[in-house]
């Protein structure tokens, strides 16, 4: 027995996923018009129905969504094909939503695709929690750049690359002269304030392409893949002069700071050992007198 199309329409009304039909504008495949959304689709997105239906679905997309993935969806519906796919949306109010999407042509008597069905669920949570977890795996929770294990994983596969294409790489160390000072003469609040504002300036230096992390409780890392020496230590010597010029009253210090800098060329080395030898100039630089930089070719 064939159930009545409003049996069908109630059911839709009722589900808790989102749904969504749009009908096929003939003459422009990929421009479908919505001509229906169920209660989910209202109480999620926050357009009345009145409000939504007629407009195209373009008009939940926004900033954040990833083109390739809306092409993707163009694609589908101009050759009348199904598509499942993860995407951006949102809400009247700006709100971002990360949908579940699946899509399937309607076909009428005549095999004709006439409409399109949209089932669409929201991610945003899970979303959200993945990031929460990615933060917590790879995030220095202090200065927010990346943590130790972060960091030496990524430069370990830099390292790799650099291996494989005889490409230059440089590691540096670097570290805080007299930290421990900071914080016995201002207190761990102080020095806390001092560390962020040691990483805001330095990731204002590095590049897109580098590995800046936290390695240490004063000490940071940074590899900078394609750099040879010489650059190194340009690149070192400019972030040291800046650290020394910045004014530190804001973080709580009424004096200048200074870093000293370690600097290794990579040799074909493995991560421990470019490591090694950053660290072992670093402390040829606090030996001679901090506030300095020493690459590891000139360390005795």
């Amino acid at each position: 027995m064939k159930l009545p199309d409003q049996i069908f329409k109630q059911a839709a009304d009722n589900a808790l996923d989102v749904i969504m039909i749009t009908a096929v504008d003939f003459d422009d495949p990929g421009n479908n018009t919505i001509v229906y959304v169920n209660d989910a689709f209202v109480e999620l997105f926050g357009y009345s129905k009145q409000e939504i239906i007629g407009q195209s679905p373009r008009v939940l997309q926004g900033p954040n969504t990833d083109p390739a993935t809306r092409d993707k969806i163009r694609a589908a519906l101009t050759q009348g094909l199904p598509v499942t796919s993860e995407i951006i949306n949102y809400g009247k109010h700006g709100q971002e939503f990360w949908i579940d999407l699946k899509m399937v042509p309607l076909f009428n008597s005549d095999n004709e695709i006439t409409h399109f069905l949209f089932i669409e669920r929201d991610l945003s949570s899970r979303k959200n929690r993945e990031q929460q977890l990615y933060q917590e795996a790879t995030i220095d929770g202090l200065t927010q750049i990346y943590n130790r294990q972060h960091t030496y994983q990524l430069a370990a596969k830099a390292i790799e690359k650099a291996s494989r294409y005889k490409s230059p790489l440089c590691a540096l160390l670097l570290d805080i002269d007299h930290f421990k000072q900071v914080n016995d003469n201002f207190g761990h609040v102080v020095g806390d304030k001092v560390l962020k504002k040691l990483a805001q300036l330095i990731t204002q230096e590095v590049r897109s392409s580098d590995i800046f992390g936290r390695v240490g409780g004063e000490e940071f890392f940074i590899l900078l893949p394609e750099v040879p020496l010489e650059q190194a230590q340009v690149f070192a010597e400019r972030v040291r002069a800046r650290v020394h010029a910045a004014t530190w009253e804001e973080a709580g210090l009424s004096t200048a700071l200074s870093i000293s800098v370690g600097v290794a060329e990579f040799d074909n080395d493995h991560l421990e050992s470019l490591i090694s030898k950053a660290d072992h100039a670093l402390y040829q630089a606090k030996n001679l007198g901090r506030n300095r930089v020493e690459s590891f070719k000139e360390a005795k």
